[in-house]
């Protein structure tokens, strides 16, 4: 076996719609990074609480497998963590990627 990360989502092309999306295997880390970088930029241009998220592997993996659990009707996750760890930045970063809107309940 080849030493590589087998990567699927529906992200790769920016601007489409959820219905005109294909998901498919990544086949370039450099170009998914590249995505990612493009989509934070955007995030950060069309909100007010910006993002500052760096892109190492194990991020990119929970990005792809938020991104899959959302796409998925009725979708749903229970992401456990210490504090601090990331597990809402990147939801929400997910999200954005997706075309979803997101809120969150306050107590």
């Amino acid at each position: 076996f080849v030493n590589r990360n087998i990567m699927f989502g529906d992200f790769l092309k920016m601007g489409l719609d959820r219905e005109e999306r294909r998901y498919e295997e990544v086949p370039d880390m450099a170009k998914l990074q590249q995505v990612l970088e493009d989509y934070l930029d955007e995030y950060n241009l069309s909100n007010t609480n910006a993002l500052n998220l760096v892109f190492f592997m194990d991020a990119v993996e929970h990005i792809a497998r938020i991104s899959r659990i959302l796409r998925q009707p009725r979708g749903n996750a229970m992401l456990v963590g210490v504090g601090g760890s990331g597990k809402s930045s990147l939801t929400r970063f997910a999200t954005f990627m997706g075309g979803f809107k997101i809120f969150s309940i306050e107590l």
